[in-house]
């Protein structure tokens, strides 16, 4: 018989097992991680000087930094907060001469990707290290924002770009709630107070406040992209409308400069920077961290796997997603 245990009773029965453990003599165990640093890693074995320092952005993008997560089930550093780590050691070493972000996320909140956008045009102006950013399976929404800070944008063939667009999810229950008889006493200071509230109907004055703020988010998604991929209002429009584009539709629409593989791209810069060896290296924590206890994460944030949509606005409410969820939710 499998039996579920809920999140509190793994956290009891992790910290019963390591003072079990403890008492035995047979492990010292540290209940609170720290912060650990970060260490350079080689792909691929080089004598080269020159590096190409290549960094994950991965899953769900957000920007609520969880330090070291609970004892026993382990925890996600989030992406800006993580990327803002690795950029700054990379700033700090010479001989590193382009940075690749090996993108693969269907994006996340407005605020996280302008962040990521932000921070890598800084490491750019900063440093004048060449970025180019490299998708994965998918280079979605928010992600394809944070991309446009880079100096190039490239796919592999198979990979899944665009969505250039904003939602903003949000669940209504009142007609549930009225059903099993639970009624919503809330106070509020003023009519849109409880704005998007699951626990009310969507008034048409609601409606018309999410759809100024999905309008001004989108405005600024545009003005991104027009800057960066230098395609006019007028024709980005016609691309804008949130769906997503395989690698070679994305190239004949100029929202990617290149296609090709990782050999490519590395062909690619040893030409554009006139180096003929470079190292190819990433960033990893030191130690390595230890492997959650039963299995999971407390993160919660850096994928979609992590946590449901639903979950997601359980814990944001409803929050402008600059974010690819086919089959998602809408507030209709």
């Amino acid at each position: 018989m499998i039996r579920f245990v809920s999140g509190n009773a793994r956290i009891v029965i992790g910290i019963l097992v390591s003072a079990l453990l403890a008492l035995s003599g047979c492990v010292t165990v540290n209940l609170y991680p720290q912060e650990k640093g970060l260490v350079e890693k080689m792909i691929k074995p080089s004598i080269a000087q020159d590096k190409i320092l290549f960094l994950p952005v991965r899953g769900f993008l957000g920007d609520q930094h969880k330090k070291g997560g609970i004892p026993f089930l382990g925890g996600k550093t989030d992406q800006v907060h993580l990327l803002e780590q690795e950029l700054q050691k990379a700033s700090e070493d010479r001989h590193i001469k382009a940075v690749v972000l090996m993108i693969d996320s269907p994006g996340g909140t407005v605020t996280a990707s302008d962040r990521l956008y932000h921070r890598i045009r800084v490491f750019r102006k900063k440093t004048g290290i060449p970025v180019i950013a490299f998708f994965g399976d998918l280079g979605a929404s928010g992600a394809y924002y944070a991309a446009m800070g880079t100096d190039e944008v490239w796919a592999r063939p198979t990979s899944v770009v665009g969505s250039i667009g904003v939602m903003i999810a949000n669940l209504g229950f009142s007609g549930l709630m009225k059903k099993v008889g639970v009624t919503d006493r809330t106070i509020a200071s003023g009519p849109e107070k409880e704005m998007g509230s699951p626990l009310r109907k969507m008034t048409p004055e609601d409606r018309k406040i999410f759809e100024g703020l999905v309008g001004d988010f989108y405005d600024k998604f545009l003005d991104v992209v027009e800057k960066n991929r230098k395609i006019g209002r007028k024709d980005l429009m016609v691309l804008a409308d949130g769906r997503v584009y395989t690698a070679s539709q994305a190239l004949s629409d100029r929202l990617v400069d290149h296609v090709g593989y990782r050999s490519d791209l590395v062909a690619h810069l040893k030409g554009t920077l006139g180096i003929a060896h470079l190292k190819l290296v990433r960033y990893q924590e030191s130690g390595g961290g230890s492997p959650p206890l039963f299995g999971m994460d407390s993160g919660g944030w850096s994928t979609l796997s992590e946590g449901s949509l639903l979950s997601l606005i359980h814990t944001l409410g409803p929050t402008p997603l600059y974010l690819w969820a086919p089959g998602g939710l809408s507030m209709k």
